[in-house]
């Protein structure tokens, strides 16, 4: 194979099934050309679709004519030499409307230019005002009904001062962790869109309590200095199922935010927005068969209303009165098929006694260490100090009794992913 294989643009495009996509894997781990090929493309075709996006959100370019190409059902049913045609003409096409704006844009070059055209500047840390507030890159109305792993941007810190609520829905789909370990596998870093850090977090079995009698749903909150940020905390909130129950898709765990605590926080992970036109009407939501026994983890990047404490191995001291007032309140809202109303309501709330990571317990070690790796992978903004072997000590002093193997594997793939980043 070469790199004029139509084949190798699909396979970058990420639109072969899976007999093909492992057999042009391997081909590729032993052709630097090839890798870069297909990185280059991908990152072609993300700075494409963002800049267009962009235009059609400035209104510079008649949204009807441009629409048929933003849905993953054009990327899918095209060919791949159509494919490869049109990022031929739309890279020509660009280049004049880029030339056309030479008055309001830079000119970057290199990989620069992909991460300029979808709005990542890096050290950007200002909360924005509300969770669904659009990035600078960010068109709601069309990234969100983009295909399974389209890259929308990474959710931004958010001001409790004007958004002290998020949501977290209670299904969460883990194929992630199988698509980014398939990648790293076959030779190659996997393209930062199939990197869904809720889904990798939640593919791995953790510990929680167990739920208190006449209760199908336990919720557990802790919080420890952020180990990538340590000016920062990293809340964990787990949910514990004890029975099996089928629930609605708009169940979710509401958490509220203390202003008097908390400046700010972030959810990691969960990239994807629901639209405006998304509605919650019962006939249009679905359910979900959740298996006894089921687990939830979804952590929290918390910025500290007043940082008294940044040392990374001291607990955060408290001044009179602060320790007993709450950080936050988890409300989880369970509904079922027929039902509007909440039919199980379970709320707690988690104060800050100022635990350092290191008195973390191993689950939440872990879980921070697989969060990490993600936001390594993608090249968040966000990793903050971390490195993969931070990763790999965070998940050996997680890794607890591991009875499957399942934590040794993650360890392992850390070290692939690393030898692949120094080659």
């Amino acid at each position: 194979m070469n790199i004029d294989d139509p084949k190798l643009t699909a396979y970058a495009l990420d639109e072969l099934d899976e007999p093909e996509r492992s057999a042009i894997a391997r081909a590729t781990t032993h052709s630097p050309e090839m890798q870069r090929f297909v990185a280059n493309t991908q990152d072609l075709a993300r700075a494409l679709r963002s800049q267009y996006r962009l235009e059609l959100q400035r209104e510079l370019i008649a949204s009807g004519k441009l629409l048929a190409i933003h849905g993953d059902a054009f990327w899918s049913q095209a060919g791949p030499l159509a494919i490869a045609a049109l990022i031929a003409v739309l890279a020509v096409v660009g280049a004049v409307v880029f030339s056309s704006n030479e008055s309001r844009l830079s000119a970057p070059t290199g990989l620069s230019l992909s991460r300029d055209l979808a709005g990542q500047h890096t050290n950007q840390f200002a909360p924005v005002e509300a969770e669904d507030a659009a990035r600078p890159s960010q068109n709601e109305k069309f990234e969100a009904d983009a295909g399974p792993y389209a890259f929308t941007g990474e959710r931004p810190f958010v001001s409790v001062r004007t958004r002290p609520r998020s949501s977290v829905p209670l299904v969460v789909n883990s194929a992630s962790y199988l698509d980014v370990r398939r990648s790293i596998d076959a030779g190659l870093l996997p393209p930062r869109e199939s990197v869904r850090i809720e889904g990798m977090i939640n593919h791995f079995p953790y510990e929680y309590a167990q739920p208190t009698p006449g209760q199908p749903f336990a919720l557990n909150l802790d919080v420890v200095t952020c180990p990538w940020e340590p000016t920062h905390r990293l809340v964990r909130i787990g949910l514990k199922g004890y029975q099996a129950i089928a629930v609605r898709t708009d169940s979710d765990i509401e958490v509220e935010f203390n202003p008097r605590r908390v400046a700010s926080y972030r959810l990691i992970g969960y990239d994807r927005q629901k639209t405006e036109t998304q509605s919650s009407n019962e006939e249009n939501v679905g359910s979900h068969s959740i298996a006894a026994g089921y687990t939830l983890t979804t952590l929290y990047e918390v910025v500290p209303l007043k940082r008294v404490g940044t040392a990374v191995h001291t607990q955060m001291p408290t001044v009179a009165g602060e320790a007993s007032e709450p950080l936050l309140t988890a409300k989880l809202q369970l509904k079922t098929r027929g039902n509007d109303a909440a039919v199980g309501f379970i709320q707690r709330t988690l104060s800050d006694t100022g635990f350092d990571f290191a008195a973390a317990a191993d689950d939440l070690k872990f879980a921070a260490a697989v969060a990490e790796f993600g936001m390594i992978l993608r090249d968040s903004e966000y990793k903050g100090n971390g490195s993969l072997q931070q990763v790999i000590e965070w998940a050996q002093q997680g890794t607890g009794a591991d009875m499957n193997g399942y934590r040794a594997d993650f360890i392992e793939l850390v070290r692939k992913a690393q030898a692949l980043k120094k080659s």
